[in-house]
């Protein structure tokens, strides 16, 4: 089993991946440290409790973090999640409150207590994970591995930007804080557009009205935090959930090593992950810092959504 963070901006994606984390025996989740993004701070708070107690789940901790980026403003992305982030899903209020310990004290708390054991999964911007490794640089030592939802890297036909045209929402919040991330030295593996898009690994029209079909409540909330997204376009992307099976199924995922870095200063290229791969001078392999993912085995990874979320079948 392993022990992990999701560190996460909920989100309709994020929910799904809070969904499926807490669905999988192979993970144990130790906490869930919100950070700004899809929506404000203290209503990705109130998502994350109400999504734990639709669950639940009333012995992990959840700790609010950044309430805005570590050099700039913040910008959400309710035209895409929703008003509340949770699309057309409603969930009473939680009766859950939020842990009295920051997300970085929580994240650095968890890393002594499972010194090399611990997995984050940050699935929003890496605002949270820069201040923990800028809090204390020798934490990248105590972690096992950081599996991040973030990235456009230009890999496969479908690495292309979300926000811009060459970058993904989650790094262009905050590219500093990406930066530092990359910069770490920790294991750090990246899901990014260049798998999530591709539409092997889409929630198609008719997936959807299988899932609205069923008439359980476990299907009726993903059914109803995807419903406006896939009526609009078709289909949906479940960017998040793939972060966590990469972990929960690591066979699950292509990778291939580059050295990436993180447009911070252009305007017009803000968030852009940058692979190194100069034909005339390639990346040395002790350059390279991150595992970024090349394909996913769509078929497999649906069926862990339908089996594990839809219906609770581990």
């Amino acid at each position: 089993m392993e022990h992990i963070i999701i560190d996460t901006d909920p989100g309709v994606d994020d929910a799904l991946a809070i969904l499926l984390a807490f669905a999988s025996p192979e993970l144990n989740v130790e906490a869930v440290t919100i950070v700004v993004g899809n929506v404000s701070l203290e209503q990705g708070s109130v998502n994350a409790l109400k999504l734990l107690e639709f669950l639940g789940v009333d012995d992990v901790p959840v700790a609010a973090g950044a309430v805005k980026p570590m050099l700039r403003g913040s910008r959400d992305a309710r035209s895409v999640h929703g008003d509340t982030g949770l699309g057309e899903a409603v969930l009473p209020e939680p009766r859950l409150r939020l842990d009295s310990r920051t997300a970085v004290e929580v994240i650095l708390q968890k890393a002594d207590e499972y010194e090399g054991e611990l997995t984050l999964i940050p699935v929003g911007p890496l605002t949270n994970i820069a201040a923990a490794v800028l809090a204390r640089p020798r934490i990248v030592e105590q972690l096992e591995r950081v599996v991040i939802m973030g990235g456009a890297f230009g890999l496969t036909p479908y690495g292309k930007g979300n926000v811009n045209s060459v970058a993904e929402f989650n790094i262009w919040h905050d590219p500093e804080a990406a930066q530092v991330v990359f910069d770490s030295g920790v294991p750090l593996t990246a899901v990014g557009l260049d798998v999530t898009t591709d539409p092997s690994n889409q929630m198609s029209k008719e997936m959807h009205g299988e899932i609205d079909g069923l008439g359980t409540e476990r299907a009726g909330l993903v059914a109803d935090l995807y419903r406006g997204n896939v009526m609009r376009r078709g289909y949906a992307s479940l960017h998040d959930p793939i972060a966590v099976a990469a972990v929960l199924a690591p066979d699950i995922v292509g990778v291939e090593r580059h050295r990436v870095d993180v447009e911070c200063v252009s305007e017009l290229s803000r968030g852009q992950t940058v692979v190194k791969r100069r034909f005339h001078r390639p990346a040395d392999p002790e350059e390279m810092n991150v595992d970024v993912c090349v394909s996913v085995d769509g078929e497999r990874f649906l069926g862990l959504v339908m089996d594990r979320v839809v219906r609770g079948v581990s």
